[in-house]
């Protein structure tokens, strides 16, 4: 059922296909950004109905039979295509932004803060609190460019 050929799959391909999908169907009058996200919201519920009653799951789902795969790929693949669609109506490039936001969450979870949370446990909290003030200059850098941190020293 599934064939793309050799071609990978990226947002922009799927960003692509979701844009023809609804096209074809005369969807876009109706898929506006309030629209859209309350699908995904619809569809982030399925998914958790999924996981509702299992309790703590391991990694790898080595219980899981093949029917109940399939089912959760169908339900993380609607949550997906929701999001990739929402972005691209609202005009946000999702593949930069989730890139933007990891750099952020750097800066705001130091690898040497976050080794042995329990240890650190104040450590970690005393920095959150202070993070954004410390770091103003590397976030000014990642959100508006190298250039523009000059202006603010």
């Amino acid at each position: 059922m599934v064939k793309e050929g050799d071609q990978s799959v990226t947002l922009d391909l799927l960003k692509q296909k979701m844009a023809e999908f609804a096209r074809e169907r005369d969807w876009d009058k109706s898929h506006s950004p309030r629209n859209l996200l309350l699908a995904l919201v619809g569809e982030v519920g399925e998914l958790s109905e999924i996981f509702q009653w299992k309790g703590e799951v391991p990694k790898g789902l080595p219980d899981w039979n093949e029917e109940e795969r399939v089912h959760l790929g169908e339900e993380l693949s609607d949550v997906l295509l929701y999001l990739v669609r929402l972005s691209d109506i609202c005009g946000i490039d999702l593949g930069r932004a989730a890139l933007r936001k990891v750099q952020l969450n750097a800066l705001k979870y130091p690898v040497s803060l976050s080794k042995s949370a329990s240890s650190k446990n104040q450590e970690w909290r005393n920095f959150t609190r202070w993070s954004i003030y410390g770091n103003a200059f590397d976030m000014i850098t990642i959100l508006f460019g190298e250039k523009c941190r000059y202006r603010f020293i």
